[in-house]
């Protein structure tokens, strides 16, 4: 027997266990797929129960009013009411650290109620 015949002799060798071993990962791979959907095993023997397909993606809620709907907001407190007004400035973009353009639009307006044992404290 020669070189040629060597290695033939050796790579046939190694070409049947290498089938050996694929047909090994072929029996795992479908005792895997196996679950309770499409065998006779019970719910409870599957190891990862695939999630549900959901019905209708686009229809979650999303906060707030919804389309269509008038938005509900409580009444703003009248200024008599207001105990403490707090102004902040924003020197440059929170975000990208850029700078920032005056407007002629109104500044937001956003109330906080802090209950103070039996006093109420409203700030602006």
């Amino acid at each position: 027997m020669d070189a040629k015949d060597k290695r033939i002799a050796e790579l046939e060798r190694l070409l049947q266990a290498a089938l050996e071993k694929i047909a090994e990962f072929e029996a795992a791979i479908a005792i895997l797929k196996k679950n309770s959907q499409n065998s006779s095993k019970p719910p409870s023997s599957d190891i990862i129960k695939p999630p549900k397909p959901r019905k209708d993606k686009d229809r979650r809620r999303k906060i707030g009013a919804q389309k269509g709907h008038k938005a509900q907001q409580r009444q703003p407190f009248n200024d008599d009411q207001i105990d403490q007004t707090i102004e902040l400035k924003l020197e440059c973009c929170p975000k990208c650290k850029g700078t920032l353009t005056v407007t002629e639009k109104a500044p937001k307006i956003f109330q906080q109620i802090e209950l103070a044992g039996r006093n109420i404290i409203v700030r602006q």
